[in-house]
């Protein structure tokens, strides 16, 4: 014992639960097994077990979390259950605190379907900003359902009562069974490719979850999602939602719902386009009234008896106007002009030639280069001479330099 601590019994076991509590598999988890020694306490608390051929381990729900529950548990039954591994100090028993059972058949097919729905979450699939409006007045309804059953009556029924004429185009499809997700997959997309075809229903005259199942297939709502046509789900039930209800751009609890959403009342529309073509034969019949009186009283008006007097009153304003811009673009040509001989003076007593003009010249070497001191020419070199008009070829005879 010596160089070892001692730990008291509290300090073991809280150690124990400190290590499961940090533990991130044991936080938050779920377990199958076989419901055991299953006791519903006074206080609404439960315990139990949860056993396997080989193990077992102890479980209590509180009460805060029984209630949730819309089952009993028993004996043998084979149960999923989500919660956390933990050690009561006390005891130093390890037990799971148990915070969501569900039957094991069941909970298998729900645990798929959330795992299903999380994962088309994140793709966007639910999102309401994709949903896509239902057309007021499709030209023609496509549906996806089997032809045998009640559901396609009931569209049929409701839509040629609402809009006696509309077309309702079927795709028969399956809507249970092994191969019903993709003959409905198929429908979908067979019907995109339909011009005519503004609005598609999917659906179904209810059922168990069981036979709802396929409309909680993937490749169906992939299909649903993809679809250029907005789709309305009425797979007829009231209280669950499939998959198919979410991704699809509206939901409608029954089929004959879905009728009456994908079209309006054709007597009414009627109606309404009676009293919208009374309304604008009115507009218009009043505004031709208003425009009458003013032509009428256009014609009354002088001006339009005699025009000519109206321009006359113009005439002589526009010939003075006429003698005043004539006046001063002569005043503006005369006094640029002045400027522009003032300017050529200027430059013409700046100018070269008028310096030779007064008798003087210019005398280049042989080079061209402008000679300005005797010293810069040869006796015998021959230079030109340029004047007033014309030039000089001359031969240097003789040179005469100053000194400064």
């Amino acid at each position: 014992m010596r160089g070892n601590k001692i730990l008291t019994v509290s300090e073991v076991s809280f150690h124990i639960q400190k290590l499961l509590d940090d533990d991130p598999l044991l936080s938050n988890l779920w377990i199958r097994g076989e419901i055991s020694n299953f006791k519903h306490h006074s206080t609404g608390h439960f315990y139990f077990s949860l056993k396997d051929k080989e193990c077992t381990l102890r479980a209590v729900m509180f009460k805060s979390k029984t209630w949730r529950l819309n089952f009993l548990p028993k004996d043998g039954m084979d149960c999923l259950v989500r919660g956390y591994v933990s050690s009561y100090p006390k005891d130093t028993v390890v037990q799971l605190y148990a915070e969501e059972i569900i039957p094991a058949g069941v909970g298998l097919q729900a645990l798929a379907l959330a795992e299903l729905k999380e994962k088309l979450q994140k793709k966007g699939y639910f999102a309401p900003e994709r949903k896509k409006p239902i057309p007021y007045l499709p030209g023609a309804i496509g549906v996806v359902t089997s032809p045998a059953g009640a559901a396609i009556r009931d569209i049929y029924r409701v839509v040629q009562k609402r809009y006696p004429g509309m077309p309702v185009i079927l795709f028969p499809a399956g809507v249970q069974g092994e191969k019903a997700a993709q003959s409905i997959v198929e429908g979908i997309r067979a019907l995109n490719g339909r011009k005519e075809i503004d609005v598609i229903i999917v659906a179904r005259g209810g059922g168990s979850a069981e036979d709802l199942s396929v409309f909680n297939v993937e490749s169906v709502a992939d299909a649903v999602f993809a679809s250029t046509k907005p789709i309305v789900s009425a797979i007829g039930h009231e209280i669950d939602w499939t998959i198919t209800d979410l991704v699809a751009d509206v939901r409608a609890a029954t089929p004959s719902m879905a009728g009456e959403l994908v079209v309006p009342v054709r007597w009414e529309l009627e109606n309404s386009l009676s009293k919208y073509k009374e309304r604008l034969l009115r507009a218009a019949r009043g505004r031709m009234e208003r425009e009458n009186m003013r032509l009428a009283y256009l014609k009354e008006a002088g001006v339009m008896k005699k025009p000519e007097r109206w321009l006359n009153r113009y005439q002589d304003h526009l010939s003075r106007c006429e003698s005043s811009l004539y006046k001063s673009t002569r005043e503006l040509h005369g006094k640029a002009e002045y400027h522009l001989h003032v300017i050529a003076g200027r430059l013409h007593a700046l100018s070269p030639l008028a310096t030779l003009g007064r008798g003087y010249s210019l005398c280049q070497n042989s080079e061209g280069k402008i000679v300005t001191e005797a010293r810069h020419v040869s006796i015998n070199e021959q230079v030109k001479v340029r004047l007033y008009k014309g030039s000089l070829g001359c031969i240097v005879v003789a040179k005469e330099e100053e000194c400064d």
